[in-house]
């Protein structure tokens, strides 16, 4: 018995260090929870061994059989107590599992641990984490769904993001784009003539029509200006299309709103590499894009005013075409703030296939006017403007170029009647 009590005590000591040492501290922490306890519950067991002996002692009835007994009965509840504790402790495994697969961000988790009431209390703590990401994904899928409402989210695409939220200030990328400007021409006129709320009325349907032409042929609208838009495109030719149909869209309209006042526009197409970036602030972010190209769209859309123009495109947007179309070309400009001459061509098919007839039937007789005049034979190019008049009286851009010519030739005689 003193043997045995001596060993005991020993096994008490080990206990008492890995129980309350720094060995506990160090291993058991990253061991299974199950064990530390185990080790707490058999600490009290042997505790309760050792009184158990002297207490048979004391009574005069110990034994080697008895002694046997004891040994073998706690050993017996020694197993017990292990079994008890691992099956007590079983959902401590999937609690560990679940736990990580909520820290790697899974949102769509159910928790059920059976067992005491602690572990019940974990499932509904931990369902009341999953609901809260639900509800915080939900808000911020609203947020992002408000967001693209007011921003284009076809950009996401050259910054390989899907969210909105994903985007920086600062971040930036190069990119080939074409741009188109499309302008409502008489909206000033109509201001005047109509009321607020009519002319409102007549700018919202004009919009809402050329940017479902655009987004049917692959592009997306980057600003809305008052009665112009601003829209970008990937391919050439699904820029030509939608600006040709724009403008046959807009005759159309004219013929089916009869009394009311008539749409015209103007539109440019321009194409070049450009800067898509992200200006702003944290609370305010925008895109913008950052190249001569848009800027010289801009100035050429201005340009169909002076022309009597429906649809310019520079040189460089022209050669990019994949597809055969009726252009002509309509001279060469050269802005003051620009390096370079910059060659401009006219959609014919942005007219009705009669204007579009006339304007074939002297394209090339305007084209070598035009080429005349930017040689500075004015004679011969005023002859060539002239039979294209002479064939069709509604062409305005042959009646300017008749117009420049002869001012240029008054110049020139004046000029050599000083001389002489």
């Amino acid at each position: 018995l003193v043997a045995f009590s001596i060993i005991t005590v020993l096994f008490l000591f080990v206990l008492s260090c890995i129980a309350f040492g720094s060995f506990n501290n160090k291993v058991l922490k990253k061991s299974v929870i199950e064990s530390r306890i185990f080790f707490y519950v058999m600490f009290l067991t042997a505790g309760l061994y050792i009184f158990s002996s002297i207490y048979v002692y004391k009574i005069s009835v110990f034994s080697s059989i008895n002694m046997v007994v004891l040994c073998v009965a706690f050993v017996i509840y020694a197993i017990f107590v292990m079994i008890t504790l691992l099956v007590s402790f079983k959902p401590l495994t999937k609690i560990n599992k679940n736990a990580k697969e909520v820290a790697k961000g899974k949102k769509n988790l159910e928790f059920n641990f059976e067992g005491a009431l602690e572990y019940e209390s974990l499932s509904d703590s931990l369902n009341a984490v999953q609901q809260n990401y639900r509800e915080n994904d939900r808000k911020l899928n609203l947020k992002e769904n408000l967001y693209q409402k007011f921003v284009p989210k076809e950009y996401l695409k050259y910054f390989g993001k899907s969210k909105l939220s994903d985007i920086n200030v600062g971040d930036n990328v190069q990119v080939k784009l074409c741009t188109m400007f499309c302008d409502m021409r008489n909206s000033f006129y109509s201001s005047e003539t109509l009321s607020l709320i009519d002319n409102f009325e007549l700018i919202k349907d004009f919009i809402n029509e050329i940017t479902k032409i655009i987004q049917n042929h692959n592009g997306f609208v980057d600003k809305y200006m008052g009665d112009g838009v601003i829209s970008i495109f990937e391919d050439e030719d699904d820029a030509l299309k939608a600006a040709n149909e724009i403008a046959k869209q807009i005759d159309y309209k004219n013929i089916v709103t009869i009394g009311k006042e008539s749409i015209t526009c103007g539109i440019s197409l321009n194409s070049g590499m450009c800067i898509v970036g992200v200006v702003g602030e944290n609370k305010q972010k925008q895109f913008v894009i950052i190249s001569d190209v848009v800027n010289l769209c801009s100035r050429v859309e201005q340009l169909n005013k002076i022309f009597h123009t429906r649809v310019l495109m520079t040189k460089q947007f022209m050669s990019n075409l994949k597809e055969s179309y009726n252009c002509k070309y309509v001279g060469t400009i050269e802005f003051d703030d620009l390096t370079g001459k910059v060659p401009l061509f006219e959609s014919l098919d942005a007219y009705d296939d009669g204007k579009k007839a006339l304007f074939k039937k002297t394209l090339q007789e305007f084209e070598t006017g035009v080429r005349l005049y930017e040689k500075g034979d004015y004679a011969k190019a005023r002859d060539y403007f002239l039979l294209c008049i002479k064939q069709n009286d509604e062409d305005m851009l042959s009646s300017l170029y008749l117009s420049k010519t002869k001012q240029n030739m008054s110049t020139q005689l004046t000029f050599k009647e000083k001389s002489s």
